[in-house]
């Protein structure tokens, strides 16, 4: 491990290479127990980029856990200034469009199945400072199929600076690469390696992070849609229980039930058969090319493992329920207090489901459509929940059902699981709902999805939270950046010290937040449940937010594993 301080680098590495003659460009290097890595100097501090966690999960370690990286570079000193390779994934090519700024941040989006590598971002604050700074690391959404830690929409740099936290975003591997399940045999695809390689970039924090002036006793994990849904499975698995402390999840939707073993290994079966290889026959799966794959994989996209849950084809590839990674339905686990009692903050966006619903349905949906829907979705409770909504006769059912979904999957369920989890006497939770809509500045984000303008789609509060968009010349207006300044500060103050309230000496209050910030209730009855409603002009506490409606799901038991 490293003896000298990140600090004392920074101020006197940056020009000088140590032990060694090859002179690099201007950037502060770091000392960790593989060698010396060589970062880069930006406004808001430093940032080392690529750094490797695993061992690449290539050849005869496709499809196994991962093992933690254990070579040295050195006497090399370590280009950390350009990404990993992401994982491998459907599109993503250099010519593809990328208006969120979703992909591999290097001008050729790099990809390859050698990819567990994670980004440290380190604060300014690290200079004036030998205190070692709570750490904050982010896991990217994009249904397990698709994403990058290393894409510039999760930059951590302006987030790290504000909140005086060192940000870490990581890969894991994807969809059949991450969780692929053929059996249950010694040599067989078990499932759940994305999520192993989620542990092992944690395991990674607690070995390394103190080499960039990070503490690897105040870990918060955050992430959203996939990345938080990977969170709530963390915090119902006992293999990370001692790597990380708290945690932040953005738009879980905890009504998409994980795959049990069985449903699992019937998706595998059919993509063994795509991939032309016989069931079982592990040698002839590793024997493919990952473009072989990923052409598999595309061809099992609509696959259906149970025809009564048909919500899973939202989320074809993910976390299977093995009893060990995943002990059971995370849902469940909140409900029976089977979970870790850390502290957590919670919330969804207004309009969760328009993404999905107009995606999915690129043309009006008739009355007839929405009765067919709700059935085939919610079987006998279908029509429960056309009465309870009972829309108006109209040319067009989109909307009602994009507000029905966001209340099923994302909005009632979370407000279940938080509630559960007080009733399991964790009562340092926080609840939050985020509901501005981008402003003109904005426009080219759902350039793509132009449904999406007006509301506040899935994913509408990264850009925020990251504070991103500085970097692609974007700006916020005034009233937007005192919210997510706001963010930064309840964010901050979470990492710190384990209240959204209670204030660090190091987190930004200065500038464009409010110089009274609102205080932020934990979640119970006493309180009268209260909500934090992150938005513009200013946030506002909202009493029992969304009641009636999630009132009606929670009595129709709609959410649990075993509905």
């Amino acid at each position: 491990m490293a003896t000298t301080t990140f600090s004392q680098l920074l101020v006197f590495a940056a020009l000088v290479l140590v032990g060694h003659a090859t002179r690099l460009p201007d950037g502060p290097i770091v000392r960790t127990q593989y060698g010396d890595v060589r970062g880069m100097y930006v406004e808001e501090g430093t940032i080392f980029l690529g750094l490797p966690f695993g061992v690449p999960p290539v050849g005869e370690l496709r499809w196994k856990p991962p093992r933690a990286y254990n070579k040295s570079w050195a006497p090399d000193v370590r280009d950390g200034t350009v990404p990993g390779p992401a994982c491998r994934q459907g599109g993503c090519e250099p010519d593809s469009n990328d208006y969120q700024h979703i992909f591999n941040r290097d001008k050729a989006r790099t990809q390859s199945e050698d990819c567990l590598y994670l980004n440290v971002f380190v604060p300014r604050s690290v200079l004036n400072s030998t205190a070692r700074l709570p750490v904050m690391c982010y896991f990217h959404g994009g249904t397990y199929n698709s994403g990058t830690g290393a894409a510039l929409i999760y930059d951590g740099r302006i987030l790290a600076n504000k909140t005086s936290t060192i940000v870490v975003t990581t890969n894991y591997r994807l969809a059949a690469f991450g969780y692929l399940v053929t059996g249950e045999g010694d040599d067989d695809a078990r499932g759940n390696y994305g999520t192993l390689d989620q542990i092992e970039a944690l395991k990674w924090v607690q070995h390394n992070i103190a080499d960039f002036g990070g503490d690897k006793d105040k870990v918060t994990i955050f992430g959203q849609s996939a990345g938080s849904d990977s969170v709530a499975v963390l915090l119902t698995s006992s293999r990370a229980a001692d790597l990380f402390h708290q945690a932040i999840m953005l738009s879980v939707p905890f009504s998409i039930t994980h795959k049990t073993q069985v449903e699992a290994i019937r998706l595998g079966n059919d993509f063994t058969k795509f991939a032309n290889c016989s069931v079982g026959d592990m040698k002839c799966l590793r024997s493919k090319s990952a473009d072989e794959i990923l052409q598999a994989q595309d061809k099992v996209d609509d696959y259906i493992a149970n025809p009564f849950r048909l919500l899973e084809l939202f989320l074809q590839w993910g976390p299977t329920v093995d009893g060990d990674v995943l002990p059971r339905q995370t849902v469940d686990s909140f409900t029976n207090g089977q979970f870790q009692g850390k502290p957590f903050i919670i919330g969804t966006v207004l309009d969760e489901a328009i993404l999905f619903i107009y995606s999915a349905l690129s043309k009006p949906m008739s009355k007839v459509e929405l009765d067919g829907a709700a059935l085939a979705f919610l079987h006998g409770k279908g029509p429960a929940a056309l009465r309870e909504y009972n829309p108006p006769q109209t040319s067009d059912y989109r909307p009602f059902l994009s507000r029905a979904v966001t209340d099923w999957v994302f909005e009632c369920s979370t407000r279940n699981v938080i509630r559960n989890s007080v009733q399991s006497a964790e009562n340092d939770v926080w609840l939050y709902v985020f509901d501005h809509t981008f402003s003109s500045s904005f426009k080219t984000f759902w350039l793509e999805q132009p449904f999406c303008l007006g509301h506040v789609c899935h994913g509408e509060d990264i850009p925020f939270v990251f504070q991103t968009p500085k970097l692609i010349n974007l700006t916020f207006t005034t009233d937007e950046q005192v919210m997510a300044d706001t963010m930064a500060y309840h964010y901050g103050n979470f990492a710190h010290t384990g209240d959204p309230n209670k204030p660090s000496p190091y987190v930004y209050t200065t500038g464009n937040v409010l110089k009274t910030p609102l205080n932020w209730p934990k979640y119970n009855g006493g309180n009268q449940f209260p909500n934090m409603n992150f938005t513009t002009p200013q946030n506002v506490i909202v009493q029992d937010y969304n009641k009636e409606k999630c009132d009606f799901w929670d009595k129709e038991n709609i959410y649990t594993g075993t509905n």
